[in-house]
């Protein structure tokens, strides 16, 4: 049903003016929806005397009267049952507060779509806090900017999407080779190429986990809702200072720009700060960048500190950071990257479980497509015969997620990409039970419950409830 409503006319007659119609319109809107009066005073008028914006009271009352005068009883929504303070926030703003609320003093980045707001609030932010910012003049100068500052002792970000995460390829195994600390945060779209900027997709998993040339270990890590974007960037800055590694955060068009109403308590709440490890006492008198510890982590002093001097670069290297081709020198070294992350399969804290964890009927999806799936396991009803694994950590796969999948015998797979790319990675890692189904397909529309209705529901087929 449609009817007209006279805005402008109740302006004029009320202020003098049609100019107001804005705020006869919010006073209606205040009776639909139960917004407290209070608050919305205090949004249209400030601290300001000026006539104009007294006028703004006439208006909002007004416009509750035209409401009842409307004799619409149904425009009535039901007031809201919870009244717990709100952020209104998107997912590519979180991320850029948190890189600030861990310490990040440079960003370096080229303008893309849908991750362009990351480095606009950088750009913000940065200059509010004595930062630097430097628009590069493309991805993989971006790329090599952020490792230039970090071997400079800065903790630095970059962001890009599909497109700029290609031309990244190179530097990502500069940073693996070196030990060097690099963040980058990839908002995914649909690709391949240019493919739907504007739209999402989770397609970069494969390219994030396995790009680039030679055995080039790293941390891919994805958050599935807001909450997650602010706190996994704390997380990954955290992640790449101490293992001196580089990590890939996958977030998305959907989870990056829409603009969502959240608790805001993870934006106070006390995160673990974990920095890179210092040269000291005896390492400073025989200074070996890449000396081998018992946790494969070395010592990484700032570049240009005159008593820890060394040597770096992509080539292979003995533990002073000289060239060294022979084959046990190159094994060490691979072995010395690749288990310095394996602490990182024991973080049981990045794997998200919901449901009833002794089911042995269970879904596992990532990132954005988490939301619907959780959604749809509510309202089938399925809470107490089906388990959810979401896994923010995606690379190294944490033991939790081998846990999960070894005691589930049904499994469906649920991501937004063609190919199915978590399925086949966890395929790589692990046995998956025997019966297991996949509804995987491309970006560029959202997923409804209505959509996951029907594998969702095949999953807890046959249970007795």
């Amino acid at each position: 049903k449609s009817f007209q409503v006279a805005f402008s006319r109740n302006s004029q007659e009320i202020t003098g003016t049609p100019h107001n119609k804005n705020i006869v319109a919010l006073g209606v809107l205040l009776e639909i929806t139960g917004i407290s009066e209070e608050q919305a005073i205090g949004a249209i008028t400030g601290d300001h005397e000026v006539d104009l914006l007294k006028n703004n009271l006439a208006a909002l009352e007004a416009g509750k009267k035209l409401f009842f005068e409307l004799s619409i009883p149904s425009l009535r929504l039901s007031r809201p049952q919870d009244y717990s303070k709100k952020v209104i926030i998107q997912g590519n703003t979180a991320m850029a507060q948190a890189a600030i609320r861990a310490d990040c003093k440079a960003f370096f980045g080229y303008p893309i779509t849908p991750a362009a707001e990351i480095m606009k609030e950088m750009e913000n932010l940065l200059q509010e806090t004595g930062g630097i910012f430097l628009q590069a003049e493309d991805e993989i100068a971006s790329a090599g900017l952020v490792i230039g500052a970090s071997l400079a002792g800065a903790k630095s970000v970059t962001c890009t999407s599909g497109p700029g995460l290609d031309l990244m390829t190179e530097m990502m195994g500069l940073a693996v080779a070196a030990e060097i600390p690099m963040v980058i945060i990839d908002v995914q779209r649909c690709g391949p190429s240019t493919g739907i900027p504007s739209k999402s997709e989770q397609s970069d998993l494969y390219h994030a986990v396995y790009g680039g040339h030679g055995d080039t270990p790293r941390v891919v890590l994805a958050p599935y809702n807001v909450e997650g974007c602010y706190r996994l960037v704390i997380e990954g800055i955290g992640i790449a200072q101490y293992y001196q590694t580089v990590v890939v955060l996958l977030s998305d068009q959907s989870l990056g720009q829409t603009l969502v109403a959240v608790n805001d308590e993870f934006l106070t709440r006390e995160y673990a700060a974990q920095e890179r490890k210092r040269p000291s006492g005896d390492d400073i008198q025989e200074y070996h960048r890449y000396r081998l510890t018992d946790d494969f982590i070395s010592p990484m002093a700032v570049a240009g500190d005159e008593e820890s001097p060394y040597q770096t670069s992509g080539l292979t290297h003995n533990e002073t950071g000289a060239p060294s081709f022979d084959f046990e020198t190159h094994q060490r070294m691979h072995q010395k990257r690749w288990h310095k992350l394996m602490p990182l399969r024991q973080r049981g804290d990045l794997v998200k479980l919901f449901g009833n964890e002794e089911a042995d009927r269970g879904i596992i999806t990532w990132g954005s497509s988490a939301q619907v799936v959780l959604e749809t396991v509510e309202e089938l009803g399925l809470q107490n015969t089906v388990k959810v694994c979401v896994p923010e950590l995606i690379c190294p796969l944490p033991q939790q997620v081998e846990s999960f999948l070894k005691s589930t015998q049904k499994l469906l797979v649920v991501e937004m990409n063609y190919s199915g790319q978590l399925y086949h990675y966890l395929r790589s890692q692990i046995d998956l039970p025997g019966s297991t189904d996949v509804y995987a397909r491309a970006g560029g529309r959202p997923f409804s419950k209505k959509e996951l209705a029907g594998p969702i529901a095949r999953v807890g087929e046959n249970v007795s409830r």
